[in-house]
């Protein structure tokens, strides 16, 4: 492939993608899933910390889970922001059952509007039935934390090891240098390879996936670049100024992610016109 033809092939792809990316709504479907995510931020909090607090071997996790979210959450404020999320958790905990019931299903409805804005992004139309809808998102919630609660567990330990002098594989040391971009990578590829009522392949969702992983990386860099910015504002404003930069960095993130469905569902796009069918 000469160049003019991979320039002509990635211009085609942009068109296609913003195509979807505009039929879909997609630009309404991340301002929604924004305020369901200032919404759900809390309840999320809470059951995974309720999860990671059963056992004592779990609860060694839990500060290493929110290192990871003072790291990635919003970076430049998390350390205003994270506190305030933490305290509200704990408080949460003393609700009585219906007020839990109520946190769970707050929780459950961000995961549903994502799984719609995917179904529709891909111009699927027959959703899964609520049980199977029911069990994926708990699993979610459940099984979610305490994978990636011994995965970074995992990493604390190499990263020790590491600063011990202890000798590790060469590739053992990548993965440690690179473990915030393989755990975006991780997360990204399996909304776009599993939220999907269809069949997708590993290769292409792998591609989206990559894609926002870099998008992500670089908005991270961008806000933590720009953190002098906020601590000025938070001058004028107190505690208040992590908000809107709260719902900026969430707004972006949406965006991004649901680019990459749109992504994902054009390069199957191909196949599927290939066999006369369409995607989206």
């Amino acid at each position: 492939m000469t160049f003019k033809s991979a320039l002509h092939f990635t211009k085609n792809y942009i068109f296609i993608v913003y195509k979807c990316y505009r039929e879909s709504n997609s630009g309404l479907r991340a301002a929604q899933l924004t305020l369901a995510s200032l919404l759900a931020a809390v309840p999320i909090i809470t059951i995974i910390l309720g999860i990671l607090g059963f056992t004592p071997a779990l609860q060694e996790m839990q500060s290493t889970l929110l290192q990871l979210l003072e790291t990635h959450l919003a970076p430049g404020t998390s350390d205003v922001i994270l506190p305030y999320l933490i305290t509200f958790s704990d408080q949460a905990r003393s609700l009585p059952l219906a007020g839990l019931v109520m946190l769970i299903l707050t929780a459950l409805l961000l995961l549903n509007s994502f799984e719609v804005a995917v179904q529709e992004i891909w111009k699927i139309s027959s959703l899964r039935n609520i049980r199977e809808r029911l069990l994926t998102y708990w699993a979610i919630l459940t099984l979610g934390p305490i994978l990636l609660a011994a995965s970074l567990s995992v990493y604390g330990t190499l990263l020790s090891f590491k600063w011990q002098g202890v000798a590790i594989g060469e590739f053992t040391t990548y993965l440690v240098e690179f473990s915030s971009v393989i755990l975006y990578f991780i997360m990204i590829f399996a909304l776009n390879y599993l939220s999907p009522n269809a069949t997708v392949k590993a290769k292409k969702a792998a591609i989206a996936a990559i894609f926002a992983t870099v998008a992500l990386s670089l908005l991270n860099t961008l806000f933590t670049s720009f953190a002098q910015l906020f601590a000025n504002y938070q001058v004028v404003y107190g505690a208040f100024a992590a908000l809107p930069t709260l719902i900026v960095w969430l707004q972006l993130s949406w965006h991004i992610i649901l680019i990459s469905t749109c992504l994902c569902a054009s390069l199957h796009q191909h196949d599927f016109n290939s066999n006369k069918e369409t995607t989206c």
